[in-house]
């Protein structure tokens, strides 16, 4: 049985009916479904679940769960991340009780391509050496400034793309880099640290990289990176390909994914799905993999209130057709 999660407050219903449609067309040869809608109590998302109603594919059941929340959140604080874990959490927590054998958790400002599904179950059949199953959990890729999917640790939970040794530092704050890092080594501590962490973010957004991503590896050599474009570089249409992260914006996750997805522990600090990938995925040995072959589309709301489309789609043309490409352009909801 297939049960699929979304949760969104008022403040994330402005691609809501795109969404939806999205879902409808990636998810319809399920006869039959259990739709989730995890909110909150505003006259807002009373509407979405009856939009719900009327656009997912007849024979479907929907639930809707509502939380009281006193105001919405529409950025990435602590207290935002709190609740978002807390929607997608009940959501994960009523697909366990409905038995799911998998579970599909979409966010509201993605929409899926109509192959999107059907990828990420063929993934999830793909078999080990014995006949199990090797991934338990596949994600289409999406924008979100760069294509998520890529490399991290534990201690660093996506991987710089770029290190301090491959930009192009002017030599004040190269002194001032090494000398930190010798205080590090020589006597560390909390407040070392802190500097350290405010050194690497100056040069992060003042220093450029010594190259592109094919000149960097040739120059410095191939390293786990963090995000899709400097991962995989030039990948797209026809990959499949593993990760060690992974969004929620577009997740299929096994029934064994499903059972570990929760949130006891967290404290809001970094993201929810970085949460469920370090502190019970990675931990229970369960392998993600990311599927640039059908990536989703991305509707965000910016500070100043504009709705940006972010258009995925593979190269058509020329020696880079395949690779993923994302165009930038107003959301007209239609």
């Amino acid at each position: 049985m297939l049960a699929i999660t979304v949760s969104a407050t008022k403040g994330f219903l402005h691609a809501w009916l795109q969404c939806l449609r999205g879902i409808s067309s990636s998810c319809s040869h399920h006869k039959e479904a259990h739709f989730i809608f995890c909110t909150d109590e505003s006259k807002d998302a009373e509407f979405a679940a009856e939009m719900a109603k009327k656009e997912l594919p007849e024979g479907w059941k929907i639930s809707v769960l509502k939380f009281p929340f006193d105001k919405d959140e529409k950025d990435y604080k602590q207290d935002a991340q709190i609740r978002i874990a807390k929607l997608q959490g009940a959501g994960f927590a009523f697909a366990r009780k409905l038995r799911a054998d998998l579970c599909l958790c979409v966010e509201s400002d993605t929409i899926l391509p109509a192959n999107a599904m059907r990828m990420m179950e063929w993934t999830l059949q793909m078999p080990d050496a014995d006949g199990n199953p090797y991934y338990d959990i596949a994600a289409c890729t999406y924008p979100n400034g760069l294509f998520l999917g890529g490399f991290g640790t534990p201690q660093s939970q996506i991987a710089e793309d770029f290190l301090p040794s491959e930009r192009k530092m002017k030599p004040r704050i190269k002194l001032v880099l090494e000398n930190c890092e010798k205080r590090m080594r020589e006597n560390p501590s909390e407040k070392e640290a802190k500097r350290m962490a405010r050194i690497r973010d100056r040069i992060k957004k003042s220093c450029p990289p010594d190259g592109n991503i094919w000149e960097i590896n040739a120059k410095y050599g191939w390293r786990r990176r963090g995000w899709m474009e400097f991962a995989y570089p030039g990948i797209g249409e026809g990959s499949i390909v593993p990760s060690d992260w992974c969004g929620l914006g577009c997740t299929l996750l096994s029934k064994k994914a499903l059972q570990l997805a929760d949130f006891n522990g967290y404290e809001g600090k970094g993201t929810q799905d970085l949460f469920l990938c370090w502190n019970r995925w990675h931990p229970a040995g369960l392998k993600i993999a990311c599927v640039p072959h059908a990536p989703c589309d991305h509707i965000k709301r910016q500070p100043d209130g504009k709705i940006i489309h972010y258009r995925s789609y593979h190269e058509q043309v020329g020696e880079c057709r395949g690779h993923l490409r994302v165009r930038q352009q107003p959301f007209i909801p239609l």
